[in-house]
């Protein structure tokens, strides 16, 4: 007999469980520890603080549409579990709740008035539903004799509601928005909700089918085929959405990412630029450009036509989307990339030979870009130095109406 298993069975059967339940559970964490310290000695994270949200909360509809299917499932589920639970406890069982009924109006109390706060007062919408579902999913994990792998569902769904209520109050500091905090937790909650709402189902169906009276039956299995459904028709209805989402209705639908260009115009700082000569500016580098030689091209704020030749070419450009770079290295100064942007738009605006050739020199660049994109953001004085010092610094080697490719002399 395992030394362990002889020891135990001193005990009553709830600590048996305890004492397992966090031996294994210490077990997995030290074992965690040890085989990701390699990793967690070189992680650094991106965002450190929370602040409070207070922005747009997210409406009801919204949020029934992204969990609607999931939800329908678990509710179901846990009213099963509920009325199964009221109809084998006896009237006698519900005298022992009599010591405890302070505390339960307690909580009742301070239930009522965190609704009303978060409804009310905090104009969150999902408020009342999501509080419900955590606190309805802790009181079924409490039930006596409640299975462990139903405790284990019941702890996924309290903690994927409690997850997206969390992203409706709270923001991580430093993100746009609150974007990055919505989609990293809602990912986390995505798989909870997945993997509850498909053990609910093989839980309840077979109760749904045999046990429920026949119209009930009946409707809920009408309710799950339509959601079920609906679900099945998102990727044809969003993707025919996104192919009608179009810069330019004219630009032939194929594989080839990079078409639309060539009838598209974008429309930046109040001008307008042809797209077509980027996309024969990038061509003209994929087709002719061998190895990975760096580039300097036009920086712009985030989500705009910046750093679209590196992007569209793979080549390395003195400097890349600001924020990614420097999420990309939180543990570090953000000055480095900071200062990379600075020394961007100095190159495109400078006047002064000496001062064009440091740069070149310091960041290795063999190709620069002078395109609409660049005489739109720098000065036109700046962009004037390109043509007279040709064949002094650089040597044009494409030309297309106002894109222009140089490559740096050695």
């Amino acid at each position: 007999m395992p030394l362990g298993q002889g020891i135990l069975k001193y005990f009553p059967a709830w600590l048996q469980r305890s004492l397992v339940t966090i031996g294994t559970g210490l077990l997995l964490v030290g074992l965690s520890f040890l085989f990701f310290q390699p990793y967690a000695d070189w992680y650094v994270q991106g965002y450190t603080s929370v602040d409070i949200w207070e922005g747009a909360r997210s409406p009801l509809t919204s949020y029934l549409t992204h969990w609607g299917i999931f939800l329908f499932f678990i509710i179901s589920w846990m009213i099963w579990e509920t009325i199964d639970w009221m109809a084998k406890t006896p009237l006698s069982g519900l005298y022992k709740l009599r010591r405890f009924q302070s505390w339960i109006y307690f909580g009742l109390a301070c239930y009522l008035v965190a609704i009303i706060y978060l409804v009310l007062g905090a104009n969150v919408e999902i408020g009342w539903l999501t509080l419900t579902l955590a606190i309805w999913s802790l009181i079924l994990i409490l039930r006596p004799g409640q299975p462990t792998a139903k405790r284990t569902v019941l702890f996924f769904i309290g903690s994927a509601v409690t997850l997206t209520l969390a992203v409706d109050l709270v923001v991580l500091v430093g993100d746009i928005g609150r974007m990055n905090t919505v989609f990293k937790f809602y990912l986390q909650a995505w798989n909870l909700f997945a993997v509850s709402a498909a053990v609910s189902a093989v839980w309840l169906v077979p109760n749904v089918l045999i046990s429920w009276r026949t119209n009930w039956a009946k409707t809920w299995r009408v309710f799950a085929i339509l959601l079920v459904m609906s679900g099945l028709l998102y990727p044809v209805l969003a993707g025919s959405a996104k192919i009608r989402d179009r810069m330019s209705p004219i630009a032939p639908m194929g594989l080839d990412g990079m078409t639309f260009m060539r009838t598209s115009e974008y429309h930046d700082q109040g001008q307008a630029m042809d797209l077509e000569q980027d996309y024969l500016a990038i061509r003209w580098l994929q087709e002719n450009i061998t190895g990975s030689p760096v580039i300097v091209e036009g920086h712009t704020p985030e989500y705009r036509w910046g750093s679209r030749i590196s992007i569209y070419t793979g080549l390395p450009a003195v400097i890349g989307w600001n924020w990614h770079q420097r999420q990309q290295r939180a543990g570090l100064s953000h000055t480095p990339v900071t200062t990379r942007v600075e020394e961007v738009a100095h190159f495109y605006n400078t006047t002064d030979k000496s001062e064009a050739r440091e740069f070149l020199v310091k960041y290795g660049v063999k190709y620069i870009i002078v395109g609409q994109l660049e005489r739109i953001f720098y000065e036109p004085n700046g962009i004037a130095k390109f043509p007279i010092l040709n064949n002094v610094l650089w040597v044009e080697v494409y030309r297309d109406r106002e894109t222009v490719i140089y490559e740096v002399k050695p």
